[in-house]
């Protein structure tokens, strides 16, 4: 971050503005970026056309770095000096995306589009963040240009299969008055839909990209197949359920979807459905095919009741894509795309996945581990099976990439929260996180060994844990982190206490109803000794006048108070003290730079490697305070 000292460096620039913004930029250095808008915001006042130049450059600079943040803190900042500028909201749009923070960033493309409703990428940019894609400006435009491209349906490939159903042609003589009926190969029907490009003549005439490269010969082949005759031949003259049944029926009904012969390809996935009624791609197609009759509406609406159960479905998204947009809901469309382009991404092209998990499954059992995971790691989103993420998970696991074995243990927990396997494996990946942390401290390396902390905190948080990657903060001056981890210390705490308030409450509930009422009011004792509160004290209260004794009561509610007060004293003490002891350390950091407090907090990380079980599970096993 050079950049400002050159400009400082000018002697037409204002020294004031100059100070302003050096300490803004130190600011969000430090990763105070509330604050640094504030300085920015005092510059930009003062002087609004150098300090607005100046933080723009700077945000130029910084859109190479890796600080997301920082961009995001300066560029509102540009933004509300320039409202117009839609590149800008744009390119904070991009950044959020970064941050997986979707909903910003779909806040700041409509931005875009208000100020300039014809801003080709922000429309672009914003079907991606619906569809929850980092892909962007030109790269999204060309990410979905060959699915804006498409007309027609797209199916599987079924050149093996046409061979056969060419070959039953023999078995019976076509007659052109029954294919004529029937819209008989060549034929296509009048869906009622306008084109999106206006043109109903060249809707009718349109062919699919792969039929195109087959050329004329193929086609003359498939033109050959009569649909009626052959579906009746199938049903009568091959065995029923049979492997050679389906597969005839499922090519046929493809075939129909490309020459748009609709009623026949909906008895045979009808057909076809009776026996999978499961099989999600043959819902996809018997909707296709009832598209054919004209409700483009009602397939729309059915195609969105199977994505909610299947999101991941290829064929149903690309499909979707393009009804929405042969019906001018473009980006809708769009957003279909997008989901098909990430998901394909994943599958290396394929619309089957099943296909590529055998081959990665053959790759395994023939010691080529490697290869194997290399196909499944990015499909682990869209496998269900228990069995096979914990072989993945594992095989991670022993090349020590803990990042990815925890993000597959839990995918596995949210399929099965009991799934041993996935639980024992994320205790693993804790206590391996404390030991690499452990590690760096050893060699002095603070900021590592904080990054290993802050992994084990997303598993599991303890209170040591926490007050280890306070000390870590403060040594690295990242003064907002350590301000939210003091936050969750106190909340931790809290909980703890309210455990075990709890736990004696119910101790003194059930001796009062065995008759035990001194073991009762004991219990109720150590409550309020553990956390005076009035509500506890309550409690006590009535216990006394159930058992006719109201001189307790009052001796009861004189002690409480006392004691309260004594507490509320003590806490007053202890913040004073705090406070002196913050204010020294400040001073040794500015004396004496980095202190030696990682060999400090260097010497528990070895008793760190607790237990990753629930919290509940974890209070009831801690001692009495």
């Amino acid at each position: 971050m050079e950049l400002l000292k050159k400009i400082f460096s000018s002697a037409d620039s204002d020294k004031e503005v100059q100070a302003i913004l050096a300490h803004a930029e130190s600011l969000l250095e430090k990763n105070f970026y509330d604050w640094a808008a504030v300085e920015f915001n005092k510059a930009l006042e003062l002087n609004p056309k150098f300090a607005s130049e100046t933080v723009t450059r700077l945000f130029q600079e910084m859109q190479g770095g890796g600080n997301p943040d920082g961009m995001i803190s300066l560029g509102v900042n540009v933004l509300q000096m320039d409202p117009k500028n839609v590149e800008l909201a744009n390119i904070l749009g991009n950044t959020y995306r970064k941050k997986h923070d979707w909903k910003q960033a779909k806040n700041m493309y409509h931005y875009c589009l208000k100020h300039d409703p014809d801003f080709k990428y922000a429309f672009y940019n914003l079907a991606a963040s619906v569809a929850k894609l980092e892909v962007a400006d030109g790269t999204a435009v060309s990410a979905i240009d060959e699915f804006e491209k498409m007309s027609d349906f797209v199916l599987p490939d079924i050149k093996e299969g046409l061979d056969k159903l060419i070959e039953m042609q023999q078995n019976f003589v076509n007659d052109p008055e029954e294919v004529s009926e029937d819209g008989g190969a060549g034929k296509q029907e009048d869906t009622g839909e306008i084109p999106v490009d206006g043109s109903k003549e060249d809707d009718k005439t349109e062919v699919k990209a792969d039929d195109e490269k087959d050329g004329d010969e193929s086609s003359d082949e498939t033109n050959k197949i009569n649909p009626s005759q052959t579906f009746k031949y199938i049903v009568s003259n091959l065995e029923a359920e049979s492997k050679e049944e389906k597969e005839a029926c499922f090519t046929l009904g493809i075939y129909c979807l490309q020459q748009r012969i609709g009623d026949i390809a909906q008895r045979l996935f009808k057909r076809l459905l009776m026996r999978e009624k499961g099989n999600v791609d043959l819902r996809c197609f018997l909707v296709l095919a009832i598209s054919l009759d004209g409700d483009t509406n009602k397939a729309i609406k059915t195609f969105q009741g199977i994505l909610g159960s299947n999101p991941n479905h290829r064929y149903t998204n690309v499909n979707m894509g393009i009804l929405l947009k042969r019906k001018g809901m473009i980006q809708q469309s769009r957003v279909c795309f997008f989901t098909t382009f990430k998901l394909l991404e994943r599958s290396k092209g394929n619309y089957d996945i099943s296909a590529i998990l055998e081959k990665a499954e053959k790759l395994y059992e023939e010691g080529h581990e490697k290869k194997a995971i290399e196909i499944y790691e990015p499909l682990v989103p869209e496998i269900t099976s228990e069995e096979l993420l914990n072989k993945i998970a594992q095989y991670n696991v022993e090349k020590k990439l803990w990042d990815n074995a925890f993000e597959i243990f839990r995918r596995i927990l949210h399929i099965n929260r009991q799934n041993k396997e996935a639980r024992e494996g994320i205790k693993s990946i804790h206590a391996a996180y404390l030991m690499v942390s452990g590690n760096y401290l050893k060699k002095k390396d603070p900021k590592n060994a904080l990054l290993a902390i802050d992994k084990a905190l997303n598993i599991a948080a303890s209170k040591n844990l926490i007050q280890k990657a306070i000390s870590l903060n403060r040594i690295l001056k990242n003064e907002n982190r350590t301000i939210e981890l003091e936050k969750m210390l106190e909340a931790f705490k809290k909980k703890e206490i309210k455990g075990k308030v709890q736990e004696k409450i119910s101790l003194a509930e059930e001796a009062e109803t065995k008759g035990n009422f001194k073991e009762a009011i004991s219990y109720y004792e150590q409550a309020i000794r553990i956390e005076p509160q009035n509500s506890t004290l309550k409690k006590l209260v009535d216990l006394c006048v159930r058992i006719k004794r109201p001189d307790l009561a009052e001796k009861v509610t004189n002690w409480f108070n006392k004691y309260q007060h004594s507490i509320e004293e003590k806490k007053k003490v202890q913040a004073r003290e705090a406070f002196r002891q913050s204010e020294k350390n400040e001073e040794e950091f500015q004396k004496d730079g980095e202190p030696d407090s990682a060999e400090e907090v260097a010497s528990t990380s070895s008793d760190e490697a607790e237990s990753v079980e629930s919290e509940n599970e974890e209070e009831s096993q801690q001692d009495e305070t």
